[in-house]
């Protein structure tokens, strides 16, 4: 079966956009700040694999663009990495179709479970 070139341009644009989210998350993990010290603090992949539920080469293939991170996982990695999700979402330099589209289902899901409240 060929995948036609605008098929494999959306593949492209898509990965690159999960891309840059993954190399966001690495980024906060790498330069996670203590609260109370200030001082520069690593969050490991055991250590937010652990908080998260899962497991570090599922982390790693997030920060790759391997896998794709599900909205939940991105919501609880910025709060556990006290980041905005702003910080993982914005400024994004491929299409911005794609973080649109993102930003839509995110506000979607969230209308749901305001909804269910």
């Amino acid at each position: 079966m060929k995948i036609s070139d605008k098929t494999k341009l959306i593949f492209d644009e898509e990965r690159l956009f999960y891309a840059e989210i993954g190399r966001r998350i690495k980024e906060a993990r790498i330069k996670k700040y203590n609260q109370f010290t200030g001082k520069q603090v690593k969050v490991s992949l055991v250590t937010l694999a652990a908080a998260l539920k899962t497991t570090y080469q599922q982390i790693a293939k997030y920060e790759s663009a391997e896998n794709r991170i599900p909205l939940i996982k991105l919501v609880q990695i910025s709060k556990l990495l006290k980041k905005p999700l702003s910080y993982f979402l914005d400024d994004f330099n491929g299409s911005p179709d794609i973080a649109i589209k993102f930003n839509q289902a995110f506000a979607d899901a969230i209308d749901k479970l305001e909804d269910n409240i």
